[in-house]
């Protein structure tokens, strides 16, 4: 990382004396702007809830961000499409291209035809609970009807944090009481031999994942600092106990090939959207469904989304090298989901 010249200290210290403290962290001074705004609105927001003085307060968490530990933590939250989703260390931040791809699941869902009881939802690696809740939110807001959504984890942590979301955006109005009595959140483990039957269903309408999918490699290499020092590692990387169990030269896609094994299980879910890190690493998931010919003859669409799927003018075929498959890959950005749906 490039050392910062002395004068750009000196241009945000004339922005505000606390600019300099974030300058590293930041790298510019238009993060460093939108940075100090965003903590000086938190403070002002919640000071009725602390005793410190307001300036004394800001100078707290300006120091905090200074260590380079992510906004969303200092701040405890992070915006979700319409939702406010609660941050704590232990559990995953929310991405903004996990919640573009949400959103156009939730309109796909929409203009298509639902069950008559309502659609039921599987979210697995559920995390902080902010996909089967932006979804809940945007299906009701859209009058697609809804009987079941849960989320599953294995972290207790994420678990307790995901209730926790689900009763604040209750609160804040931005899920509304009927929808929310629908939602239910599970502490389990997706590899264990009992999880279907744990899960009391054996059919689902609509399966999503943002399962761990970096390598310990690209963990070390490839990820920045901040996560690397303060997002778990759990989240991100598949454990080496769930990495022996893959039979491929990616352990890190062994997640990949158990969900695709559950949604069989699961009666073949009518769609199924799980995210992944790269272009690269959606090829690989698209092949695993064509090798499994019960899955190719369920599925009659298998998609690529990149970052944002709603924009870019539609679907592009694309010839995956070595294994002789064309896909379609719909957006704009780096390759982020992989999209399955029987229709």
């Amino acid at each position: 990382m490039p050392r910062l010249p002395p004068s750009l200290f000196h241009t945000a210290a004339q922005i505000h004396p606390l600019a300099p403290r974030l300058l590293p962290v930041c790298r510019s001074l238009a993060s460093v702007r939108s940075e100090l705004r965003w903590i000086a609105q938190h403070v002002l927001q919640s000071q009725s809830s602390h005793l410190v003085p307001p300036r004394l307060r800001l100078w707290q968490l300006v120091d905090l961000r200074a260590t380079g530990l992510p906004l969303q933590y200092v701040l405890g939250s992070q915006p979700f499409g319409s939702l406010d989703i609660k941050c704590r260390k232990g559990v995953l931040i929310p991405r903004p291209e996990t919640e573009s791809w949400t959103l156009y699941l939730a309109s796909l869902l929409s203009s298509s035809s639902s069950p008559s009881q309502g659609l039921r939802v599987l979210d697995l690696c559920t995390g902080t609970g902010c996909i089967p809740l932006l979804l809940s939110s945007s299906l009701s807001a859209r009058n697609t009807p809804l009987s079941s959504v849960t989320g599953v984890d294995i972290s207790p942590r994420a678990i307790s944090l995901a209730q926790e979301n689900l009763a604040h955006n209750l609160r804040l109005g931005t899920l509304l009481p009927s929808t929310g009595s629908k939602i239910q959140f599970l502490q389990h483990d997706v590899f264990s031999p009992d999880f279907v039957s744990t899960l009391g269903k054996e059919e689902v309408d609509v399966l999503v994942s943002n399962p761990p999918y970096i390598s310990h490699r690209g963990f070390a290499t490839d990820t920045a600092r901040s996560v690397r020092n303060y997002e778990p590692k759990l989240a991100l990387v598949p454990s080496p106990e769930k990495q022996a169990l893959s039979s491929t030269e990616h352990p890190e896609d062994v997640f990949y090939a158990r969900i695709l094994h559950l949604a069989q299980q699961l009666e073949s879910p009518n769609k199924v959207v799980l995210e992944v890190a790269s272009l690269e690493q959606a090829t690989r998931v698209v092949d695993m469904v064509h090798s499994s010919p019960e899955l190719l003859r369920e599925y009659k669409t298998i998609e690529i989304w990149r970052d944002e799927p709603a924009y870019g003018g539609g679907v592009i075929p694309h010839r995956i090298e070595g294994i002789n498959i064309t896909v379609s890959v719909r957006g704009e950005g780096n390759g982020r989901a992989v999209y399955l749906s029987r229709d």
